[in-house]
């Protein structure tokens, strides 16, 4: 049993190693695997969604500490991060591909009463990646957790405030000789660290109702003096 609770498959070394073979570390796996694994099997069983992003634990303590409530947050793919993210800051825009999907989180929003969040249906890349893209006050957070990674990045980056955070997902993904499009996704998130003088941090980590551990890319920019 725990030979099966510890293994891969044909991605992951381990389910304690993302795609690139990262090891999360026992502090990540004795904190962060149990709710993991509890949120997991509540999903799988029940369909429970905890309303909290699906990213690392750390990162979203990170988050818990950088947002306020005048923050505002651009965020590529919706969910239960969306319902998060509008509890801890000002405005989040959202936008998602997948019509289900949109019309159930629609209904989520309200019948909790959410108002401050902007969210959009695209049904094309142009009109994903171009979301926001006449704004001109800017965002605190980009998160880019959905589809056209690589280009969402190219289109949105510059759109984040000085002291702001980029947040790329699943930034483990793709990592086989192929590549794909999260591999250029990271590449364009790094390219942007390196212009803005931005700090790196990436977290190979469990998350909410995920049973393997994936790896997330952080971008903290510094602050204009």
């Amino acid at each position: 049993m725990l030979r099966k609770l510890y293994a891969g498959d044909r991605l992951h070394k381990t389910r304690l190693h993302d795609e690139k073979g990262n090891f999360a570390g026992w502090r990540n796996i004795v904190l962060h695997g149990p709710p993991a694994v509890v949120t997991g099997l509540l999903r799988l069983g029940l369909g429970y969604r905890p309303a909290l992003p699906w990213i690392s634990y750390t990162a979203i303590g990170r988050l818990r500490n950088f947002l306020t409530p005048q923050s505002r947050v651009l965020e590529f793919g919706s969910g239960m991060s969306t319902v998060w993210f509008a509890s801890h800051s000002a405005e989040v825009c959202s936008v998602e591909d997948y019509r289900p999907w949109y019309d159930k989180v629609s209904e989520i929003f309200r019948q909790r009463g959410i108002k401050n969040v902007r969210y959009q249906f695209a049904s094309t890349e142009e009109e994903y990646a171009g979301f926001m893209s006449g704004d001109k006050v800017g965002f605190d957070l980009i998160v880019v957790d959905g589809s056209w990674r690589s280009t969402c990045i190219a289109r949105a980056a510059d759109m984040l405030r000085p002291g702001g955070i980029l947040y790329l997902d699943n930034s483990d993904k793709d990592s086989e000789p192929h590549g794909g499009d999260m591999r250029l996704a990271e590449e364009r998130a790094r390219e942007f660290a390196a212009r803005r003088g931005g700090t790196i941090t990436l977290f190979t980590d469990f998350a909410p109702t995920q049973l393997f551990v994936q790896q997330g890319l952080m971008v903290q920019t510094p602050v204009q003096r």
